[in-house]
């Protein structure tokens, strides 16, 4: 039951976020060493020749976590938006900027903008302390600048620490010394725990994916969180033979890799009652095609590439898809076959398979499609105990029950719950009260079952908005379905997809998310230590 807002293609409002990341204002860093010297450097009053060098003294500079040493020298006053401080001395600067941005994105925009700036040369590109380091000079006024920069991530931006300006060796040590000391000081760190580990669907409060997604990855960090279930939609990253659109999952993946966090990756290629998002020219092709499982094998081969996932399950929810199509099954057992043999032979260490909805198997009379195409390395299904018409009407201790079930369908093998919850709409029947007791019951039966638990992730951190969940509704129903024209189901479905936040939209904590501080802590403080 993926949240719309993180999904998806590039929309017009994704496009517009993603321009603005490729404007951090590089330009600025080729020609700070010009105006510093031209202008600041002009109002020293020069020295006489007896006069020794300065001795230099140091002190840490902070904004936040992050912190970076900085000589004595004389402060800048002029400062552009992004300067956080500047610092300079006959001829040679110090400065930190600050962007909101990744260390990788903001790296190949600054490789691009050296390499097409006529008058800059790229002497070179590293790494210093594991941060993208960039030595290069430019030239201003018959004069050649060197300028060296690191670039560090703390806190959901890019720190740039630069040193340079005339091309001379004078301060070459007291600059090494200074682009070492760039570090991120972050207090909280992912649990590490092998099983038993606390799951979390991130969402951003006010569904703003820019300004609210960092600060819900703060909060999942600070809470004990160790893995991000999220989605990807195949259609939206490859919309047709030969093209690739990465920047929007670069970004969002991006900012969960650097926090630290394990990846729980859904690719829909089947969507809970219907199939995903695909290629324009591979839809309608049947799962077991050569060229489908060619083109989805080279594409997932790409994405682990890309970025280091820990879960991978190749479809949601699919048992109600197939509860209406149960003549797809052996196709789809032979693609699903031949990408996780890919996969093994890639990328071993990750955990492929394809995610149920247990509620539904057991609802619908199909637990024995899960039996079937349980072919992977570990069982991840959804779990959400309702009665019918999405009413919340059961009792939240029932999840034992339900647990004691799937345990037992699984036999051995690892499983994880990538999705549960329990929904606060009074129009369901929900309450905080009960979303608080489910939420306790989550935790104790983590705690008792952790050896074969991969995880237990909740749906979700924030309720959504209701025209945003009106959208996602929609993507779950076949285009001839008559319950789209059905308002009364769509207000009920809406609301069910709506109101399984530990929080409100606006950010307003539910009872449950205290709950959640509170289990998270009390289990991290006995398992935690045990691993």
């Amino acid at each position: 039951m993926p949240c719309l807002l993180l999904r998806g293609s590039l929309s017009p409002k994704k496009m517009s976020i993603m321009k603005s990341m490729k404007h951090p204002g590089i330009g600025f860093l080729l020609l700070m060493a010009a105006l510093l010297t031209s202008c600041q450097g002009s109002r020293r009053t020069p020295e006489p020749e007896t006069t020794p060098p300065p001795v230099d003294s140091f002190e840490f500079f902070r904004d936040g976590y992050y912190q970076a040493l900085l000589p004595s020298w004389e402060e800048s006053p002029e400062l552009d938006r992004e300067t956080l401080r500047m610092v300079y001395r006959d001829g040679q600067f110090i400065a930190i900027t600050r962007y909101q941005n990744l260390p990788e994105i903001f790296a190949r925009q600054f490789l691009s903008f050296i390499e097409e700036d006529p008058n800059a040369y790229l002497v070179q590109q590293s790494v210093l302390e594991d941060k993208p380091f960039f030595e290069f000079t430019t030239r201003e006024d018959n004069q050649t600048k060197r300028i060296q920069a690191v670039l560090d991530y703390c806190q959901g931006y890019t720190y740039v620490l630069i040193t340079g300006g005339r091309d001379t060796v004078e301060n070459a040590s007291l600059f090494e010394e200074v682009l070492a000391s760039s570090s991120c000081q972050d207090p909280y760190r992912v649990p590490d725990l092998v099983t038993g580990k606390i799951g979390l669907m991130v969402n951003p409060a006010l569904d703003d994916p820019w300004e609210g997604f960092y600060p819900a990855l703060r909060l999942a960090k600070e809470n004990g969180v160790q893995v991000l279930h999220t989605y990807l939609d195949w259609g939206g990253v490859e919309p047709a033979a030969g093209e690739r659109v990465w920047d929007w999952q670069d970004a969002l993946m991006g900012y969960r890799l650097q926090e630290g966090f394990e990846i729980s990756l859904v690719v829909d290629v089947i969507h809970t009652t219907v199939r995903g998002s695909l290629p324009v020219d591979l839809e309608g092709k049947p799962f077991d095609d050569p060229e489908f499982i060619e083109r989805f094998s080279d594409f997932i081969s790409e994405v682990l590439d890309r970025y280091p996932v820990q879960y991978l399950s190749i479809g949601n929810e699919v048992n109600d898809y197939f509860v209406a199509h149960r003549d797809e099954i052996p196709a789809y057992e032979t693609f699903f076959l031949a990408v996780r043999d890919r996969v093994h032979a890639e990328h071993p260490d990750v955990q492929v398979a394809m995610t149920f909805a247990y509620h539904d198997a057991e609802s619908t009379d199909a637990v024995d499609i899960i039996k079937r195409l349980d072919l992977g390395d570990f069982l991840p299904l959804t779990l959400y105990i309702y009665s019918p018409g999405f009413v919340f009407d059961r009792a939240p201790e029932e999840l034992e029950g339900y647990l004691g079930r799937i345990l037992t369908l699984a036999d051995d093998k690892p499983i994880a719950i990538v999705e549960t919850g329990w929904n606060t709409a009074e129009s369901l029947s929900g309450s905080q009260a009960d979303q608080e007791v489910y939420l306790r019951e989550v935790f104790r039966l983590l705690a008792e079952n952790r050896e074969q638990v991969e995880f237990i992730s909740w749906f979700c951190l924030h309720d959504s908005q209701l025209e945003n969940s009106r959208k996602a509704a929609q993507t779950f129903l076949p285009p001839d379905s008559p319950l789209l024209h059905d308002e009364a189901y769509l207000r009920d479905f809406v609301d069910f997809l709506n109101y399984f936040g530990l929080r409100e939209n606006d950010g307003t904590p539910k009872q449950a998310w205290f709950a959640f501080q509170e289990e998270a802590s009390a289990y991290l403080e006995i398992f935690g230590e045990s691993e």
